[in-house]
């Protein structure tokens, strides 16, 4: 899961310096660009929040697989236990 983390911060890191640097330059841009600079913040805002969304709703899904992976070798090992005494 970290890797799709690490992904997505390098992703909103490059992005977030790219918009920046023509952030300035919009500053001083025509009309024209800065009804498409308009169009394109909406959309960063659109992914930033869909990005903390989904970061949020993998942690609570990565969350509920491991406890039922440490409930599933739970009792994987008592199952083996069991079998282990009932051999001896």
């Amino acid at each position: 899961m970290s890797n799709f983390h690490d992904d997505m911060k390098v992703i909103g890191e490059e992005l977030k310096e790219q918009r920046d640097v023509l952030a300035l330059k919009v500053h001083l841009a025509t009309a024209d660009v800065k009804d498409e600079w308009e169009e394109m913040e909406k959309k960063w805002e659109n992914f930033e929040a869909r990005s903390e969304q989904i970061k949020e709703e993998l942690d609570d899904a990565a969350d509920e697989v491991k406890e039922d992976l440490k409930e599933l070798g739970s009792d994987l090992k008592d199952g083996y236990k069991r079998i282990r005494q009932l051999l001896t």
